[in-house]
């Protein structure tokens, strides 16, 4: 294997704290706008250094990144600095003129957040309109003849597990080409609301449903990071293909809108590595003592299940805001269906790639491959 190089692919932005909505299941609890926001200038700059250290996709997210005036103008800095734009929004003020300027900006993807049947899409968002609003955005954007893309994205938890059939034909019906599907997790306002997180009971079924979605041609399903890793159903997720784990402060970062960095936007507030204005982003990526919950991420690191699992060097308990939120540590994660088939007494051989991949791992760092638990 060749040398893993760091440097910020992924970025995910949140360009404003202010949001129109109140959603139950917010990780960030978004409201109001924060007093210290930067400056257009300071997010200007801010653009042109994630370009210099190489991103490639950068998200503006929020809150509701529409509210903040100035997003078309990070937009297009994005675009003409040669990364790719993407935005992820509630909807709610999506109109034909937002829809052009997506497309005018080079906007290569925009996300709209979309729970569930009217009632309970309303119910999340805390706003009764929501429903019919996004929608309607969804209707502009599959009619523009010049916007790149769009996708719905799901926060999946146990109130809407059930609904995810009727989701998916809502979306078909809109002409919606790609549905991202996401777990709720325990952080945020969803902390007030822990009977309404994915229980690990509901888990497997939930994988389940993935999986014979993904079965529908209509529509492009998009797996998130935190659903899966490995075992039969884990790889059946990922079509055949290895799971790598968390990348947070490796090869993607999270930017709050007051310029706190994180290796990911939706980690709790103890995971901020510094401040732009404090210490310049290059260096703060480049801090060797930074994001080392990844970077220096061992066996010694994790704890339970995880230590001893033949996958850990791949990938490193999962994803690191699921860990922690379920079970405080970094290195224990539950949510993990290859540990559930295990406890299940259900068995998977490897498929070739993935036992290639594993011998050639443990061979970079040294270790012998160690017998299933």
């Amino acid at each position: 294997m060749s040398e893993f190089k760091l440097y910020p692919q992924a970025v995910v932005w949140e360009i404003t704290f202010a949001c129109n909505m109140r959603c139950l299941h917010c990780g960030t609890a978004a409201g109001k706008q924060r007093p210290d926001e930067l400056t257009t200038e300071e997010a200007l700059s801010l653009a042109d250094e994630l370009c210099d250290l190489g991103a490639v996709n950068i998200t503006l997210s929020g809150g509701e990144p529409l509210m903040r005036k100035d997003w078309s103008l990070l937009a297009q800095r994005i675009t003409d600095r040669g990364a790719r734009p993407y935005i992820i929004t509630n909807g709610y003020s999506v109109t034909e003129e937002t829809v052009d300027t997506f497309a005018k900006v080079g906007m290569r993807n925009v996300g709209v957040s979309f729970d569930g049947t009217k009632k309970t899409h309303n119910y999340i968002r805390q706003r009764d309109e929501s429903y019919d609003r996004v929608l309607n955005a969804f209707r502009m954007m599959a009619a523009h003849p010049e916007l790149n893309q769009f996708c719905a994205m799901s926060q999946i938890s146990n109130i809407n597990l059930d609904e995810m059939d009727e989701i998916r034909d809502i979306l078909v019906d809109v002409g919606c080409p790609q549905w991202r599907i996401q777990m709720t997790t325990a952080t945020g306002r969803m902390k007030e609301h822990g009977e309404l997180v994915m229980s690990l009971d509901n888990y497997p079924r939930f994988i389940d449903k993935i999986l014979e979605l993904k079965e529908d041609k209509r529509i492009d399903i998009d797996v998130g990071e935190n659903i899966g890793y490995f075992g039969c159903k884990g790889t059946a997720l990922l079509d055949g293909h290895p799971y790598w784990g968390c990348f947070a402060g490796t090869r993607g970062i999270g930017i709050e809108s007051n310029g706190d960095i994180k290796g990911c936007l939706s980690m709790p507030e103890e995971f901020v590595e510094g401040n732009v204005r404090d210490r310049s982003l290059t260096e703060i990526w480049n801090d060797p003592d930074a994001f080392a919950y990844n970077r220096k991420f061992t066996r010694d690191s994790a704890g339970g299940f995880c230590h001893d699992c033949k996958y850990l060097p791949m990938c490193r308990a999962g994803c690191a805001t699921t860990a922690v939120s379920a079970s405080g540590s970094r290195g224990d994660n539950p949510y993990c269906i290859y540990r559930i088939e295990h406890e299940q007494g259900i068995a998977c051989r490897d498929n070739e790639l993935i036992t290639n991949l594993l011998s050639s791992v443990y061979e970079q760092i040294g270790e012998k491959l160690p017998v299933e638990q």
